[in-house]
């Protein structure tokens, strides 16, 4: 998954060499079954036809369809599909049934400006129709892979390539797909890829991250500032949650304890009460009144 410009045919290409299972594009296998005129390809024409988009349950039975040919009995990679939770979650049932779950989601990110600047730059040869990029993949001049004849490609930009229209596409892009990939990281399956750098080095970030590494966390950015947000946040809580641990309990001494203490206290208080205070005053009168000792003579 990614937004448009991201990389992620060109990765699923890598990958299909590396593992050696196809990679299916729903827009591609649905241009084929119209292209046989197979039955779903004709229900595909009939729902076109009326200005409509091809349904759900019409490119769930595409993929069923797809996924059980030999060539995908070891695996298979989905390109372009699902785009709305609802699919993610019809795409689940059908997988589940099939005994085929997904084992990952992987998300290639990109920032907008950097994508604007990559769709933007796309031009395409109206001889051979080969693809080039004028910031990072321009022709060759003179042209040596052209048609023959042409020493020189012909380029002209596409409508869909065109800046205005490549804002809108990432407009759709964040409104209908971001919530499918809340959906596949609340499921455990999202793996994030930053998708900036070279080839190789985005593609040896997805193998990381198909291989459940570490790399694969720290190599995404956005990944990385969330778990970096989510230890701060539990630092600023820890205090609070030591001072509670190292809180010592009261310790409640039983009732009969407690009336035992008190009952000693009362009685302390009422013998304190009944006591007699001394008379100084009688005590020096009697020191007055006593006879004076006799001197000895010797």
């Amino acid at each position: 998954m990614g937004a448009p410009g991201s990389g992620k045919g060109t990765q699923a290409q890598r990958l299909v060499t590396k593992l050696g299972i196809p990679q299916i594009s729903t827009g591609d296998i649905l241009r084929q079954h119209r292209k046989d005129g197979t039955e779903l390809g004709k229900r595909a024409d009939a729902i076109m036809a009326a200005g409509k988009l091809v349904d759900d349950a019409t490119m769930l039975d595409i993929i069923r369809d797809r996924v059980a040919q030999p060539d995908a009995q070891r695996g298979f990679i989905l390109d372009g599909f699902p785009r709305t939770q609802a699919q993610a979650e019809g795409l689940a049932t059908l997988m589940r049934d099939l005994g085929t779950p997904i084992d990952a989601v992987v998300l290639f990110e990109v920032g907008a400006d950097e994508l604007v600047r990559r769709i933007s730059g796309r031009r395409t040869c109206s001889l051979c129709n080969k693809v080039f990029n004028i910031y990072s993949a321009p022709p060759a001049s003179p042209a040596t892979d052209c048609v023959e004849g042409s020493s020189e490609h012909q380029l002209f930009q596409r409508k869909d390539d065109q800046e205005g229209t490549v804002k809108e596409r990432l407009r759709v892009y964040e409104e209908n797909t971001r919530p499918v990939l809340s959906y596949y990281s609340d499921a455990g399956l999202l793996r994030t890829v930053s998708a900036v750098g070279s080839l190789e080095e985005i593609t040896q970030r997805l193998r990381a991250a198909l291989a459940g590494g570490e790399s694969a966390a720290a190599s995404s950015p956005a990944k990385s500032a969330r778990r970096a947000a989510t230890r701060k946040r539990a630092a600023r809580r820890k205090p609070a949650a030591v001072r509670a641990r190292a809180r010592k309990p009261v310790r409640r001494k039983p009732a009969a304890a407690a009336a035992n203490k008190g009952a000693r206290k009362s009685a302390k208080s009422a013998a304190a009460k009944r006591r007699v205070p001394r008379k100084p005053a009688k005590r020096a009168a009697k020191r007055k009144t006593r006879a004076p000792r006799r001197k000895s003579k010797r």
